[in-house]
């Protein structure tokens, strides 16, 4: 069974005129100095990381937002501030309201992208790293094939057209049971009063994403190299099939990073879900080991 978070909190944060709330799953000891924050791709949210955060709290703080816009957090006023500098804002919020310096850092896809500017700073707080399927290089079909789906907001009438709707969208986590299917869309739609299912995650969130890839495209090695220079150790997880993460980005990223390592995960696409055994317990061992 999976657990549930056993308590959160909430973080106000400026944006533009207005203050925005940022909702938190807060699991293990709040007195321990090891924190890790957990943060979630670009439709998802905090609660994706509930197999691996039900791990990791016999050893840490696990911090898992779920990022504005998404879950139980508010939704930002404007398209253009559903971007990785304002995230960013709200993570470090975050870590000031609880008071935490250090802290390692998991993230998925976006939730990578949102450590990588962060693990970059010149004082940044990041120290151990896992970044799961993204990098400096992301593949223009993999943003093709999210910008299918992303800007799509359906309601569904039952919860049985939701799992067939969403079959092709989860296939690419890889292999998962169906209490984690079950949960994956447990925690992404609710029932509302009209009594149908919507999801939750702000239309605008879709408008930003379309929006980012008529952009010029932004060159993330210097960012990549600014946070090698942090002198701390990085795991970068790759699904065996990720269109997003090329393996030979995978390995450029571990060509110019001696502090970094490569976890491939069979059968699975863009992104490792983090829920199959082997693959926590090898981030648990990641993050934990020579702690003392």
């Amino acid at each position: 069974m999976i657990p549930s978070p056993p308590r959160g909190f909430r973080v106000p944060v400026a944006v533009g005129e207005s203050e925005r709330v940022m909702h938190v799953h807060d699991w293990g000891d709040v007195r321990t100095g090891h924190v890790v924050v957990c943060v979630h791709g670009l439709t998802r949210n905090g609660r994706d990381f509930d197999v691996l955060a039900a791990a990791l709290s016999a050893h840490a703080r696990v911090l898992c937002p779920d990022v504005p816009g998404r879950g139980m957090s508010d939704w930002l006023g404007r398209t253009e501030d559903y971007a990785i500098p304002v995230y960013a804002r709200f993570m470090l919020a975050m870590l000031e309201h609880c008071g935490v310096t250090r802290c390692d850092w998991v993230g998925t896809s976006m939730g990578g992208l949102i450590g990588l500017a962060i693990a970059a700073l010149p004082q940044t707080p990041v120290a151990r790293f896992v970044i799961n399927d993204v990098g400096p290089v992301i593949e223009p079909e993999a943003l093709a094939r999210i910008g299918s789906y992303v800007v799509r907001q359906e309601v569904f009438s039952s919860f049985p057209e939701i799992i067939a709707a969403t079959a092709a969208a989860l296939a690419p986590f890889g292999p998962l049971t169906e209490e984690q299917r079950q949960h994956l869309l447990m925690t992404s739609y609710e029932r509302r009063a009209d009594g149908r299912w919507h999801s939750r995650i702000d239309p605008k969130v879709g408008e930003a994403f379309v929006a980012a890839l008529q952009a010029p495209a932004v060159d993330l090695w210097p960012l990549w190299h600014a946070a090698a220079t942090r002198g701390e150790r990085t795991l970068v997880l790759r699904g065996e099939h990720s269109d997003l993460l090329s393996r030979s980005t995978a390995e450029a990223m571990l060509a110019s990073d001696a502090q970094a390592r490569l976890l491939e995960v069979p059968d699975t696409g863009h992104a490792p879900m983090l829920m199959d055994t082997a693959t926590v317990e090898a981030v648990v061992q990641f993050l934990t080991e020579d702690r003392g």
